[in-house]
């Protein structure tokens, strides 16, 4: 039986993102801090039938020895970037269908103020709103610009994001009995009282005493994501995440990865199916094949060597700019971005081979072709991999990036039954998940946080 992925884009709220290929003459990104610009963009994923919009975000920018690059600047490398989630009550009201996924961090943010704005999206959005749960890349600018004192060890965010999550999951799910809402004019009780409940939690990083004062959402907790391949990201994606996005770009080794997550999902009492795995994906396509890769080639020459080696020392920590080239890759270590500096390693490359390379290989797998050589490459890939669906990297900026992909890719998938003939409709959990209803699934920990639990 066919597997019917599920299709989403990968995007952030700044001039360029994976590929920074802003100087590429396709792109256009001189708009792109207006909501104009995302509404026409969330129109055209919309009626092509993408499932949902993924907000990558980056609360600081990449910096060394306590300070930052002049190309971060210079060639817009994740600078400037701007807060998603103010976006999405502007894009919910321009379409009807189309999902959110938007990236917060637990080592930045505090659980209440949290909950509040994804509960409030969770009812302007009508239920379609998602939270990537991050530990946060960038640290070192985060030190600076929250005053954190120092950089926090990568299993010691976990620890944080561990608590982090229960508090959110105690006011999303505890907070309120369902029928609490009444809202009856001749006895003038808009509220059961008796039906609110007071949260209470004191642990090692957090302390919350009282009442979460958002009435319940269609889906109470947003669909929660994880990204984060690391061993400890893995650990705490098999709780608590019920999409997982990933980027290995060795289909035998995303496989593994699959099954591994799969497995710790299983160990945790959850069924196997309950947790979808999304891999990242750029597309390019042209009329033939030759065309195709030159177009590929173009793309990856917009940014300079420099501002792929910014990009890079953002996601991992690690400054290849200032290594010895020969020094071998396997012999660095960060506590920022484990999983991309992962991908890179028990390869032999040297960090001058890395840089050399970095525009070809940052990010998910580079899928370059016609239509139909495309759409063949994305099923072999599924079917590799085992994953459950892909999200289309951001390449040129706009919809420049999906163009081709939607009026040419697509109608492949579909016609070979990769996708839903009729665009996925309800809930974000609903359509990503599979869930009979917009609530979290029983054998997810956050249940037993509600009231008759």
């Amino acid at each position: 039986m066919v597997k019917q992925l599920v299709l989403g884009a990968f995007e952030e709220f700044t001039p360029s993102f994976i590929s920074n290929g802003w100087p590429h003459e396709r792109s256009d990104p001189a708009a792109f801090a207006t909501l104009e610009y995302w509404q026409s963009l969330a129109r055209e994923l919309d009626i092509a039938g993408f499932d949902f919009l993924f907000f990558a975000d980056a609360l600081g920018y990449p910096m060394y020895d306590d300070t930052i690059p002049e190309v971060v600047v210079r060639e817009a490398v994740q600078f400037p970037v701007l807060d998603p989630l103010a976006l999405i009550s502007g894009l919910a009201a321009t379409v009807d269908r189309l999902g959110f996924v938007v990236t917060a961090s637990t080592t930045s943010e505090q659980p209440y103020l949290l909950a509040r704005r994804f509960a409030t999206l969770d009812h302007l959005t009508r239920g379609r709103i998602g939270w990537n749960v991050v530990t946060s890349d960038m640290q070192a600018a985060l030190v600076k610009l929250l005053g954190l004192g120092e950089v926090t060890p990568h299993d010691r965010r976990y620890d944080r994001a561990d608590e982090f999550i229960d508090v959110t999951l105690k006011l999303w799910e505890g907070g309120w009995s369902d029928g609490a809402a009444v809202v009856d004019k001749a006895t003038r009780v808009f509220t059961d009282p008796g039906a609110v409940h007071r949260i209470r939690h004191h642990g090692e990083f957090f302390s919350v005493d009282g009442y979460f004062p958002v009435s319940p959402s269609p889906q109470r907790t947003p669909t929660l994501f994880q990204a984060g391949a690391s061993a400890r990201g893995v650990e705490f994606a098999s709780r608590i995440a019920e999409c997982v996005f990933i980027q290995e770009r060795n289909p035998q080794k995303a496989a593994a990865l699959v099954k591994l997550i799969r497995d710790q999902v299983e160990l945790r009492g959850r069924r196997r199916d309950s947790v979808k795995i999304i891999s990242s994906i750029s597309v390019v396509v042209a009329e033939t094949d030759d065309a195709a890769r030159q177009l590929r080639r173009s793309l990856t020459a917009a940014p300079s060597r420099d501002a792929m080696a910014a990009l890079f020392l953002g996601w991992s920590g690690v400054n290849l700019m200032g290594l010895d080239p020969d020094t071998a890759i396997d012999d660095l270590s960060t506590e920022v971005g484990k999983t991309t500096l992962a991908m890179y390693q028990n390869s032999e490359m040297s960090v001058g081979d890395v840089l050399d390379q970095l525009a070809e290989t940052l990010g998910g797998t580079k899928i370059t072709g016609t239509a139909d050589s495309v759409a063949h490459d994305i099923e072999l890939l599924a079917g590799e991999s085992d994953v459950d669906g892909f999200l289309i990297e951001h390449t040129y900026g706009g919809i420049a990036t999906y163009r081709e992909f939607i009026d040419e890719v697509m109608p492949i998938l579909r016609q070979r039954g990769l996708l839903p003939r009729t665009p996925r409709s309800g809930s974000l959990r609903e359509m990503l998940t599979g869930s009979p209803t917009p609530r979290l699934q029983d054998g997810h920990p956050g249940a037993l946080f509600r009231p008759d639990a």
